[in-house]
């Protein structure tokens, strides 16, 4: 009981924190946003969920049956690959070089958590804030502690329910959605699928064998080649897409619970991937990564199971592509919906406007070893060292390496030169205790 008042207390404490953040700020951006068509707003931003794992991709296990009902489907690449830069990314349509959440430099991270990277820069407006100015509600809730680090101060309220799942969640969001008044904006993000992993309530598939610590990451350097290593891959790989078979369903019940869902934009992606082993040497030969570790989880390497993301809606007005488009292009995309008219610039485009698969595609800033920035074109991937200005072209789809100057040399060009300051972030005793529960830091 002491335990369950003292959790109370310090949440009680988070809120009002984040409300004064929020007063701080000044509420809403005052005159950047004029919106003709109010709608409700629901963003699931699902923590880790790489795109090939959706049954809508061709995944052989039918892992996301409702996600697929939904009217748009459309593959992206993340803007980051780590949750803190990305998020912000979702909610700003902008790249980490110009909205600041990010290393101030280009050198080594060791996700040192005395010495955190910065948060939004001060003048730039997040979703919330545009709608707030407009009279929105809105409402920022995570299992994942990281995602609510540079969203302080940005929605009225922002909380961490650090470790629960989807159910707790989405039903808290539910509850909220369902009581506010007014047009809303809520987001979830959902961490079922990052490390550690939880039993899940129900195995849809087949039954999870009994491996150990596969709740967390294994094998994640030397010789992995052995009986004991593919056991456990082939056990991981079974929970990750059992856990999603479970959030998938969740998803369905809480929009079948909600409110105004008829004048209500849906959007579900995820803030990056998760690698499965599949480019750990590639990554031993061109990479250094500061815990010694490879080929596993994300942050640490801008390779494609890592970027590449679902951005889903029940939006009518977006045909369904197999073109990749940005996580940069959610906000657009919701505000184009509702013809508002904006007094801000995004580096992102609304899905409604069709692609020509000629666009540079942005990802930056890891969160391990020194940063790396890549340029995604069609089937080309470049990924650059800006610290050694060293740079490796691959197939996105294949993996295999590419021997053209001529192509190396165009994709350059996009590779941003400066960026945003963002503003001072101070991590608590406690939300650094929940950083390196979820494996950002020993």
């Amino acid at each position: 009981m002491i335990k369950e008042i003292g959790k109370a207390g310090i949440d009680k404490v988070r809120q009002f924190r984040s409300r004064m953040a929020y007063e701080l700020r000044g509420g809403g951006s005052s005159s950047m946003v004029d919106v003709d068509d109010k709608k409700n707003i629901l963003v699931i931003t699902i923590d880790c969920l790489r795109d090939d794992r959706l049954s809508a991709a061709g995944y052989h296990r039918k892992t996301t049956p409702f996600l697929d009902s939904l009217t748009s489907y459309t593959p992206a690449i993340a803007a980051a690959p780590w949750t803190f830069s990305s998020v912000p990314s979702i909610l700003t349509g902008l790249h980490p070089h110009n909205h600041g959440a990010a290393y101030p430099d280009d050198s080594s991270r060791n996700q040192d958590l005395s010495n955190p990277p910065n948060g939004i820069q001060d003048d730039v407006p997040t979703l919330a804030e545009l709608l707030d100015s407009v009279g929105y509600e809105t409402r920022f809730i995570t299992a994942v502690g990281t995602a609510a680090i540079p969203m302080e101060g940005r929605f009225k309220s922002v909380k961490r329910r650090h470790d629960a799942d989807a159910e707790d969640v989405l039903s808290e969001i539910q509850q909220w959605w369902n009581t506010a008044s007014g047009p809303k904006f809520g987001y979830a993000q959902l961490g079922d699928l990052h490390e550690p992993l939880h039993d899940p309530p129900t195995e849809y598939f087949e039954d999870i064998p009994d491996v150990d610590g596969i709740d967390r990451w294994r094998f994640t350097s030397g010789d992995i080649q052995n009986d004991e290593f593919e056991r456990y891959r082939s056990a991981r790989g079974l929970l990750y897409d059992t856990l999603l078979r479970y959030v998938d369903g969740e998803i369905e019940r809480v929009l079948d619970e909600l409110t105004e869902l008829e004048d209500t934009i849906v959007v579900v992606t995820s803030d990056h991937g998760e690698e499965f082993w599949e480019y750990k040497s590639f990554e031993e030969e061109h990479f250094e990564d500061s815990r010694g570790i490879s080929g596993v989880g994300h942050g640490h390497a801008l390779v494609p199971p890592v970027l590449e993301v679902p951005i889903i809606t029940n939006l009518e007005s977006i045909s369904g592509s197999t073109t990749r488009r940005s996580s940069t292009d959610i906000v657009p995309t919701i505000l184009s919906e509702m013809d508002a008219t904006v007094n801000v610039e995004f580096d992102g485009e609304p899905l409604q406007e069709p692609s020509t698969g000629e666009t540079a595609l942005l990802s930056q800033e890891i969160a391990y070893g020194p940063n790396q920035i890549s340029v995604t074109e069609g089937s080309e991937h470049l990924i650059y060292v800006p610290t050694t200005d060293r740079s490796v072209l691959i197939d996105f789809e294949t993996g295999e390496q590419i021997d053209d100057p001529e192509s190396k040399s165009r994709l350059m060009n996009y590779v941003p030169r400066e960026r945003a300051t963002g503003s001072s972030v101070e991590l608590s005793d406690d939300v650094q205790k929940q950083l390196s529960d979820l494996g950002y830091a020993e």
